[in-house]
């Protein structure tokens, strides 16, 4: 007898397959929560507590005997409460299902529909009048419409699995809603409304098909793939329950964004060949049904991709990429990484001759860090040559808020007017965020800000576009892959990474120790000099192509 949680369909088929085998030693679990997480989550719960509806907290019952969880969520449901936070639903030991609802929110019909808060972008603006339903935060049970929004399906329909697995669990308990919905709140806000909670569709065809899912349809419900995920997760937990081994095939790994932060990477990485294809490609990769596919008509390395005609091998695959939209184009892009890759070159040079790279008397290198919560608190700049130039930053180790954020900003480009003025200046930079942060800081209020991005339109030169327009690049043209590949400058940090910074920023900000603080600050100030350096030295490698 076992259960699954709300995650489990929505995850890797391997970590049931590995947390339910008797001969698989779980590794230590990994902290995945993204910074700023708990204040978001405190702050919308805060906003519940404060509306207009009734609301029921059990969430001091979580160190509670699990069955007077499960009592006190039925009482809850049973009085009628409007909204209930941390409800353990009771296991559904015949469905295999367990898990606890972050929000149950009242239909007004005596039925509940489950709910998330999450820490990302939930909605997008849309310029059509399809109809949008969302709940005030303030009043999650009131149900209201308007146009101009929609859910990011395309990016956030794990939500919505999660979520279909809890809508599941209330029907044995006789407060299953009649409507199969659901509620996620982001971190977008409504003009004059604030924080909102978008209402998911549960049967809305809106999530992409797996191969044998549905025939000439392109998307299915929610619902659909949830049953679908699931069963298969079952499946696997009785197999790896039974006395019998696990299928090889079902325990082959499939390397996609996930294993970064999951447990049981230790264990797949030993079940993978060095050369595995979802291993060696990491850019525009290949995701889990395209591999499988490949799998099974033989191709599981990058050699034997890079060995293969691929008009000959289309011919047994895309029949089974049917529903994916750009499926040849995908494995042809894969093939030509594959050749790379397996003759060990990293970047290929598509033209021949020089190439051109505007000069000026004064030449700068700009690149800035941001943290986990999307604020700019470093901006880096290199001023001459890659050997002899000189850095200069500007730079916030504490949490900012909209104001400090600008002000930071604004000292950087009063600095930045006045090393140019008067003198034949470019400044470079590697694609263009840089001047994306800039428009999103600009406003009457802020003259420098504005300067810079009037100054950007002739005094700004991006250098990945002039990359992008010679070379290819094996494992894709970020500037790491393209400085170390082409220009052979390497960063002194032993693990660079935008990720990483903003992990050593948190570090700078909030350690306990002065002394970790301090190691953690001058770690972030030397990789981006790093960045400006290694900006500064392509520069000088692509002016020396001949």
């Amino acid at each position: 007898m076992f259960a699954l949680d709300p995650y489990a369909a929505r995850s890797c088929p391997l970590k049931t397959a590995h947390a339910f085998s008797a001969t698989t030693t779980a590794p230590p679990a990994i902290a995945t929560s993204m910074a700023g997480t708990e204040e978001f989550v405190a702050e919308v719960t805060r906003q519940i507590l404060a509306g207009s509806a009734a609301v029921t907290d059990l969430r001091e019952l979580r160190r509670a005997p699990t069955e007077e969880q499960e009592a006190a969520c039925l009482a809850a449901m049973a009085d009628g409460a409007a909204v209930i936070l941390g409800g353990l639903l009771p296991r559904d030991w015949e469905n295999h299902r367990r898990g606890r609802a972050e929000l149950l929110v009242s239909d007004g019909e005596g039925g509940y529909l489950p709910g998330v808060i999450k820490f990302q972008r939930a909605v997008d603006p849309r310029r059509d009048d399809r109809e949008f339903v969302f709940s005030e935060v303030a009043d999650l049970p009131r149900r209201r419409t308007t146009t101009g929004w929609r859910y990011r399906w395309n990016w956030r329909w794990t939500n919505a699995i999660y979520l279909a697995h809890l809508w599941e669990m209330l029907a044995p308990t006789g407060y299953q809603s009649g409507r199969a919905e659901a509620l996620v709140i982001g971190t977008e806000q409504l003009p004059d409304l604030g924080l909102i909670a978008c209402r998911l569709d549960l049967t809305e065809p809106a999530v992409a098909v797996l191969p044998g899912e549905a025939d000439d349809v392109t998307h299915v419900s929610a619902l659909q793939r949830y049953h679908r995920e699931f069963a298969a997760r079952v499946e696997l937990a009785q197999a790896a329950t039974g006395t019998d081994p696990v299928p090889p095939d079902l325990l082959k790994p499939v390397v996609t964004r996930e294993c970064q932060f999951c447990r049981w990477w230790p264990v797949c990485e030993k079940l993978l060949d060095p050369d595995d294809l979802s291993l060696r490609i990491n850019k525009a990769s290949l995701d889990r049904p395209e591999i499988t596919a490949l799998r099974s008509i033989g191709i599981t390395t990058v050699a034997d991709l890079a060995a293969t005609q691929v008009d000959d091998l289309l011919v047994d695959y895309l029949p089974q990429m049917a529903y994916r939209p750009g499926a040849e184009d995908r494995l042809r892009l894969a093939h030509r990484r594959s050749r790379l890759l397996d003759q060990g070159i990293q970047l290929e040079r598509l033209t021949a001759g020089p190439v051109d790279v505007p000069q000026a008397a004064v030449e700068i290198d700009i690149d800035v860090e941001t943290s986990r919560t999307d604020r700019v608190y470093l901006w880096g700049f290199w001023v001459g040559g890659p050997e002899d130039g000189r850095y200069h930053q500007f730079s916030s180790f504490t949490d900012l808020d909209d104001a400090a954020e600008l002000a930071l900003a604004r000292q950087a480009m009063t600095w930045l007017r006045q090393t140019v003025s008067g003198r034949q200046a470019l400044v470079f930079h590697y694609s263009d965020y840089e001047v994306l942060r800039l428009s999103r800081l600009a406003g009457p209020q802020a003259p420098e800000i504005e300067w810079a991005l009037d100054f950007a339109k002739t005094g700004f030169v991006d250098l990945f576009g002039i990359v992008r327009d010679h070379f290819f690049g094996a494992n894709g043209l970020g500037l790491k892959a393209v400085a170390s590949a082409g220009a052979g400058f390497h960063w002194r940090d032993e693990d660079p990474g935008g990720l990483n910074s903003m992990s050593w920023f948190e570090t700078a900000v909030g350690a306990e120790s002065a002394t970790e603080r301090m190691m953690a600050r001058q770690r972030v100030l030397r990789y981006n000099e790093d960045d400006v350096r290694a900006t500064a030295r392509l520069r000088q490698w692509l002016r020396s192509l001949r």
